[in-house]
């Protein structure tokens, strides 16, 4: 089954906000097992919602529309659907409550009659009475088997008639027969990677790329600062062996990145930083001190639940004068190797280690721009210090803007500690299965 999602917005076409909602409903889809072959985005213009729609219905048997939906002027889609479907527009009184949900105490006539706006739609289209808002939606089965969604384009409104009413529809398999006898189960994966670029990550997994082909696994790789995704894609007709592939190529790909490999689909950095913690069995505590990133890593590590229990706290030391009132570091250290050194990136480590005590400690210092000498733009230093004397001091040159540097530090600071910890993780097993070995060779002679 193909399936067009349409976007209604003038101020998506402006591009003044994201367009979230596209993504939201082609991955809800792509989980029921529907395939999204088209995306559309079209302003607030009758006409032109009504071409769209039109080419939409010679593509594809589901076409889900959000936004247009509200009391106001520009919310035109209920009108351009029933125009290009050729019928009238027809009220439900049913949705009359949630039409005047939010209505004030002083009302009028000309408001009220506004608000109602949302009470009309097509003629012999199914109501769909929202838990969220007041925009009602509506669904549009026709002759030819082929059915219309419209639903709101306000993202919490979105997801919540989606949820409710759209998605237990496609579930019961009410749309048509191939749907209720569709075969074949899209199945995805998205593994994370950090500090590598595109071309080396194709170097990496190229043969892998024809291993996956073999076994109907395709990769894609998208590409963000700081973040690349690798997208695993397969479609088949048994679910158990479209998972078991996609568990091949990820141990594969995994295997060849190493620690550039640091997670799972929406999973943050600092999730993987907390399992890896919860390995050796939690306690073990971490501090940060920042400078070019301003907090940024602390608030990534706090994004994460539970982070508490690990995180003790950081100091945001921006300035020359933060660093010696808060870190206590030397102002002759300063002087003699500049704030952006490797000297004081470790010192920034030791001290802020001393205040909090923690077992673990971050530092980051360095050039963000774009004020500063372009040369130096992109320098950073960073430093990790932990238990039995462990210490790491990385010079680093990152790519892109101000937001795009302070990123890229973030990711590869956590993602460094990340594998610190594992490693310590592996090595303490092995060790202690060392132990192991030899006491059981002297019991056994």
């Amino acid at each position: 089954m193909d399936c067009s999602i349409i976007s209604i917005g003038t101020e998506l076409n402006l591009g003044l906000i994201l367009n979230k909602n596209s993504r939201y409903i082609a991955e809800r889809i792509t989980e029921l097992g529907i395939e999204c072959r088209y995306m559309f985005t079209v302003s607030d213009n009758s006409n032109d919602i009504c071409s769209v729609l039109k080419q939409s219905l010679r593509y594809s048997d589901l076409i889900i529309i959000s936004g247009g939906l509200g009391p106001t002027d520009d919310d035109v889609t209920r009108y351009a659907v029933a125009s290009a479907l050729n019928l009238k527009l027809v009220r439900d009184r049913n949705l009359d409550s949630s039409s005047l949900r939010f209505i004030r105490k002083l009302k009028s006539k000309k408001i009220t009659e506004r608000l109602l706006r949302q009470s009309y739609i097509p003629e012999n289209s199914f109501p769909i009475k929202p838990k969220l808002g007041s925009a009602s939606g509506f669904r549009v089965e026709l002759d030819s088997k082929k059915i219309i969604f419209c639903i709101p384009g306000v993202p919490k409104e979105m997801i919540s008639m989606f949820e409710k009413d759209v998605v237990p529809f496609l579930k019961d398999g009410m749309l048509r027969k191939d749907l209720r006898s569709n075969r074949f189960k899209i199945k995805k994966s998205i593994l994370l990677t950090t500090d590598i670029s595109e071309s080396e990550i194709e170097e990496k997994i190229k043969e892998i790329v024809s291993e996956a082909k073999e076994i109907n696994v395709q990769i894609g790789i998208t590409a963000d600062p700081g973040l690349i995704k690798i997208i695993l894609v397969t479609k088949s007709s048994d679910s158990m062996k479209a998972e078991k592939n996609l568990k091949i190529i990820e141990d594969k790909i995994s295997s060849k990145l190493g620690n550039y490999f640091y997670g799972k689909d929406d999973n943050l950095i600092s999730d993987n930083l907390k399992e890896v913690i919860a390995k050796i069995g939690g306690g073990l505590t971490i501090s940060t001190a920042e400078s070019i990133t301003g907090g940024l890593i602390s608030s990534i590590i706090t994004d994460t639940p539970g982070s508490s229990k690990f995180f003790l706290g950081g100091i945001v030391s921006y300035s020359d004068y933060s660093k010696i009132k808060l870190l206590d570091i030397d102002e002759n250290i300063l002087k003699k190797y500049g704030t952006v050194s490797r000297e004081v990136c470790l010192n920034m480590a030791r001290k802020v280690r001393e205040v909090f005590d923690s077992d673990y400690s971050l530092s980051v210092t360095g050039y963000a721009g774009p004020e500063t000498e372009n040369e130096k733009v992109g320098l950073v230093y960073c430093c990790i210090l932990g238990p039995d004397g462990y210490e790491k001091i990385f010079k680093k040159n990152f790519p892109g803007n101000r937001c795009e540097v302070k990123f890229r530090t973030a990711q590869f600071i956590l993602n460094e500690l990340r594998a610190a910890i594992n490693e310590k993780t592996f090595t303490g097993r092995r060790a202690c299965s060392t132990i192991t070995k030899i006491k059981m060779k002297k019991d056994y002679s």
